[in-house]
């Protein structure tokens, strides 16, 4: 069984508006001191994941582009040698101002960085200011050159369905982004939900006062339609609902999540989860805060903040939701025997495509994935 290591740094120069993710802007930043954290965590969450192949490395946040690549360096040794694997990718995020330093990023791919993600958002310079990013469309256009020239796999982030978003802006965010040395997109429509997401959250408070506007359900779906044309003439493939890459450049790391593989997460915020097939398993979230994760590590315990066990059941109703956002789609046998009679008529709307054992939602499908997966869901 493979799994992954997902490393939160949560660490940023600014808290962008529409960030719901563990982060913090104080200074200084203990860089060695987390990197030993970290290294501390995995040594007390390791033994739980004995036996299993370690696939990817993924340190997101935060901005891990402000992670000095020497403790970079040291935490990606640290889980090769702690699991005897060298994992077959490991990502880096970065911001385009901390990404358009070509000696610094050389450091990140000698630190054992093969693949950079790059939080690009937008091109359209009025998207971004709405957005809060303190980057322009040029400085986004270097960093992805730079990056180009640096390592074999950079990925971009773009997000639609904001304020001044268009179907036009989304469209040539697309085909500027497949120009580019880009193996790997994630498009994803701005989400603000005031019922979950934190009070502090300045987008989800306007949002709940009734202060932001922002583009209709049509608007936004005719905007990630112009976005999936342009990428797709490009030669990005849509392979998951909001995720396209070229032929094999496809993300290793979250593709364990959809596939319903255990992941080791560490850092401040971080999510992990150990899963064993037909005995359910156990998910945790480690502690938002730095200073609190850092106690808590540095005093010998686990920085759990919650956890939460999963039955069999539960696990395999993820698998089947989380399964049905991939192209590939999932085995026949996670459908339940008794939602069976749901899939034909799923076929003949060609919202999916039965064959070779599995089920797969089709373009249309994967627009209604949610609902689709209520049908099918014991």
């Amino acid at each position: 069984m493979a799994f992954g290591v997902y490393v939160h740094f949560p660490w940023c120069a600014v808290h962008c508006p529409y960030c719901d993710f563990a982060v913090s802007t104080a200074r200084p930043i203990p860089q060695a001191r987390y990197a030993d954290a970290v290294l501390a965590e995995l040594a007390l969450r390791a033994p739980a994941f004995e036996g299993r192949e370690l696939a990817s490395v993924y340190l997101g946040g935060g901005t891990p582009s402000l992670w000095e690549p020497d403790q970079v360096a040291r935490v990606v040794a640290g889980a090769a040698a702690r699991f005897g694997a060298r994992p077959r990718e490991v990502t880096l995020e970065a911001n385009p101002e901390s990404a358009a330093d070509a000696g610094r990023l050389r450091a990140y791919r000698d630190a054992g960085v093969n693949r950079l993600s790059v939080g690009v958002q937008s091109f359209d310079a009025g998207v971004l200011v709405k957005l809060g990013r303190r980057h322009g469309p040029e400085q986004a256009e270097r960093a992805l050159r730079l990056a180009g020239e640096v390592f074999e796999d950079v990925a971009a982030d773009l997000i639609y369905g904001a304020r001044r978003s268009t179907v036009a802006t989304a469209a040539a965010d697309a085909a500027r982004l497949a120009a580019l040395p880009v193996t790997h997109v994630s498009a994803y429509a701005l989400t603000l939900d005031p019922e979950i997401m934190a009070e502090e959250v300045p987008f989800a408070r306007m949002r709940r006062e009734g202060r932001l506007p922002l583009p209709g359900d049509e608007e936004v779906l005719a905007q990630a339609r112009a976005i999936r044309a342009g990428l797709r003439r490009g030669g990005l493939r849509r392979y998951e609902i909001s995720n396209f890459a070229r032929p094999g450049r496809e993300a290793v790391h979250n593709r364990l999540y959809w596939v319903g593989e255990s992941y080791l997460g560490l850092g401040a915020g971080a999510v992990g989860a150990l899963l064993r097939p037909g005995q359910g398993g156990v998910r945790w979230s480690n502690h938002r805060g730095p200073e609190t994760y850092l106690a808590a590590v540095e005093a010998g315990r686990a920085p759990s903040a919650e956890e939460e066990p999963l039955d069999p059941a539960a696990v395999e109703r993820e698998r089947l939701m989380l399964g049905l956002r991939l192209r590939e789609g999932v085995p026949l046998s996670l459908v339940p025997e008794a939602r069976r009679r749901e899939l034909e008529p799923l076929r003949r709307g060609r919202l999916a495509v039965l064959g070779g054992g599995r089920v797969r939602l089709t373009s249309r499908g994967l627009d209604l994935h949610s609902a689709i997966a209520e049908r099918l869901l014991p």
